[in-house]
């Protein structure tokens, strides 16, 4: 299972990808700090978390995790919640991360964590013929365009 961050789900949501991480994963999860964290885009009139509420599984933690969690909480303040519940779900249940936040990656890894970059994905689609060579550069325009980000990825 792919465990995706707030920042992953939302920019594949807002373009109109999200589809293509569940063809590409087939189980793609969020944590329940992330579903939090998607309700605030959803109670300002956003839709686009409706998809990702629809489409992915919330894995909820134990408390194992929860111990876990609130630990690595207090040595990384700097990362986001959400991030690192997702961490804990992946390296307590051997799951895969994916997130754009470069600092939640470097804790991933330094736990031995599997991340999956956004590059990692976008190759992945064309590996798998779910997306052209000749698609990704738009799919990588239209999360950059709806998500309002610059996208660092080697194809």
């Amino acid at each position: 299972m792919l465990i995706v961050d707030t920042d992953i789900a939302s920019a594949f949501a807002k373009s109109g990808h999200f589809d293509a991480l569940i063809k590409l994963f087939e189980s793609v999860g969020i944590t329940p700090t992330v579903y939090e964290e998607l309700l605030t885009p959803l109670e300002h009139g956003y839709e686009y978390p409706k998809e990702i509420f629809e489409k992915a599984e919330l894995v909820t933690i134990s408390d194992d995790e929860q111990r876990e969690y609130l630990r690595l909480n207090e040595e990384h303040a700097k990362i986001g919640k959400g991030e690192i519940e997702s961490i804990v779900v992946c390296l307590k249940r051997c799951f895969l991360f994916s997130s754009f936040d470069k600092k939640a990656i470097l804790v991933a890894r330094d736990l031995g964590v599997d991340v999956i970059t956004a590059g990692v994905i976008f190759k992945g689609l064309m590996v798998k013929s779910i997306a052209k060579k000749e698609e990704i550069p738009k799919m990588i325009g239209d999360i950059e365009i709806s998500d309002n980000r610059v996208l660092e990825v080697e194809l």
